[in-house]
């Protein structure tokens, strides 16, 4: 209130709240003397007393205090202390409200200045109390006389001892809640920038990015996000946030607006690649979606954020890629049907004595079952999901089956297969397709098995599960390698640096006949050493 301020404007505050106040109390005191008493206006210590208060109105208004060190405004409450001494010593007897003029000077100096502040303002009560004895030449003579002589500057000090303690304590707080809200200014600046930051990154992916906050009011979507609601037909922020141009994998069926991603999403289910077509049919894209909810550091619910990508040129990549495989397989199994019937007529004409004819009829014969059998590989890599007949069978018999599909084909590399079981074991799989993926689990085990070592078939079931593992001795997979040894037409550096026959389609279709079950198939490989390949199916 009354600190010094390092302007002019704020010199004109203390001024008003600090001096002011003085000189009207002077000026207020002198018109009373003047209308009661106008003799006592010319006495001298009263006109310097005026003189040296008027002074220090002067000089608290014109100097500039703000570019001085703070002990120099002193001067101005010592001015008016002086010019309250000087009125005290003629006008106590007859006014002794006089006193009270000490109270603004002392106040300012206990609230405006530092520790010697309050010390200057008891000497400065002491000289207004001694110099009215020095202004008449005696002391006060009783007891009731000096009581009411210091009772009121008593009051005075310690009304500025009060005052200088409270200014004190407010200093410091007004100190803390300064820092505090100079911290929060600084937290709320740092907020800002990292969510100009979020913002920034949200705006610059190529994906759409959503967030909704707990109770489910949109709060982020970047430009990406609402190009693809457009296309969808409805509004991020307008419930139920589904529109009448979203389709399925098919591109045709129309989802139902409580099963379209968004709606599903808010509803608390956390999504991971769900595939949807959004738009008319001129402009419809592919639309990965995957959602999940935010949570605070104690597990509370912020909202849920919702990332869509734009996958139009990969699903239509993939479709031109299966429609390829389709037309391919179709075009090369017509022609080799033909070949194959014809090699049969050939063999029945051949006479059995031309054993070198015959020779070369079993090696076109043989020729054309690989090719066959390649050309049904890359048939079944166009085939989506696989239908199952599901019955009980026991996998001890279908192992036995897949060996008997490679039995030829690993006794030409000397390797021996074995199986490993408990004896009977019933699961309700599909025989056939659970034949289709052992045996090419099998057949991998030979390929890339070192020759003459043996070839382990472990089969069983625990805990409602069925497990079949072929392990083989060889070059094994690397990790690097392993999470691309499903991919379709994958062939690690080994099989191609060996010329090892093979589309790179066998894990791929263990891997669909897994999935179509319900199971998984995981790979458990020492480079150098071992490979063991693990389905793992629903029994029941």
């Amino acid at each position: 209130m009354f600190e010094g301020e390092t302007s002019s404007r704020g010199r004109a505050r203390v001024f008003v709240r600090a001096q002011l106040p003085f000189t009207l109390g002077v000026v207020f005191l002198v018109g009373i003397v003047g209308l009661t008493d106008p003799s006592a206006l010319s006495v001298g210590v009263v006109i310097g007393g005026s003189v040296v208060s008027l002074a220090a109105t002067v000089l608290a208004l014109v100097v500039p205090w703000e570019r001085l060190p703070i002990a120099c405004m002193m001067t101005v409450t010592g001015l008016d202390l002086l010019a309250v001494a000087l009125l005290r010593a003629e006008l106590l007897p007859e006014f002794p409200a006089v006193t009270v003029l000490a109270i603004f000077p002392v106040l300012w100096l206990a609230y405006g200045f530092p520790w010697y502040g309050i010390v200057a303002a008891v000497f400065g009560a002491g000289f207004i109390t001694s110099s009215r004895f020095a202004y008449v030449g005696a002391w006060p003579a009783t007891p009731v006389e000096w009581a009411n002589v210091v009772m009121l500057p008593t009051f005075i000090v310690g009304v500025a001892v009060i005052v200088f303690v409270a200014a004190r304590h407010l200093r410091r707080n007004s100190r803390r809640l300064a820092d505090a809200a100079r911290a929060q200014a600084e937290a709320l600046r740092e907020a800002r920038d990292t969510e100009a930051v979020a913002l920034g990154i949200v705006d610059t992916v190529s994906a759409g990015v959503v967030f909704y906050d707990a109770e489910g009011r949109l709060d982020i979507a970047n430009a990406h996000a609402r190009r693809f609601a457009e296309l969808g037909g409805f509004r991020l922020d307008d419930a139920p946030f589904a529109g009448a141009e979203v389709f399925g994998s098919d591109r045709t069926t129309a989802i139902p607006a409580e099963e379209q991603v968004i709606a599903r999403a808010l509803a608390g289910e956390t999504l991971d690649g769900r595939l949807e077509w959004w738009g008319p049919a001129v402009s419809r894209v592919a639309v990965l979606a995957s959602s999940n909810s935010v949570r605070d550091h104690l597990g509370g619910g912020l909202g849920t954020v919702i990332v869509l990508y734009d996958v139009t040129e990969l699903a239509e990549a993939i479709e031109v890629r299966e429609e390829f495989l389709r037309t391919v397989s179709h075009e090369l199994r017509t022609p080799l049907t033909s070949i194959t019937g014809f090699l049969d007529l050939i063999d029945a004409e051949v006479d059995p004595a031309n054993e070198r004819l015959r020779r070369y009829v079993d090696v076109a014969t043989r020729r054309a079952g690989d090719l066959g059998r390649r050309i049904a590989d890359l048939f079944a890599a166009s085939e989506g999901e696989k239908e199952l007949r599901r019955d009980v069978v026991d996998l001890g018999d279908v192992v036995a089956a897949a060996m008997a599909i490679v039995e030829r084909f690993a006794a030409a590399k000397a390797h021996t297969i074995r199986a490993v079981g408990p004896g009977a074991t019933r699961a309700h799989l599909d025989r056939a397709q659970l034949i289709v993926a052992i045996s090419e689990l099998l057949t991998n085990a030979v390929k890339f098995g070192v020759p003459s070592s043996p070839i382990t078939v472990s089969h069983g079931v625990r805990d409602g599960r069925a497990h079949i593992a072929v392990t083989n001795a060889g070059p094994g997979i690397a990790r690097t390698e392993q999470r691309r040894a499903f991919d379709r037409f994958y062939r690690g550096p080994h099989a191609r640096s060996r010329a090892i026959q093979g589309f790179g389609l066998g894990l791929t279709t263990v891997r669909t006949i897994a999935v179509a079950h319900g199971g998984t198939v995981h790979i458990d490989s020492t480079p150098g050493k071992h490979t063991t390949v693990t389905l793992d199916l629903p029994a029941a």
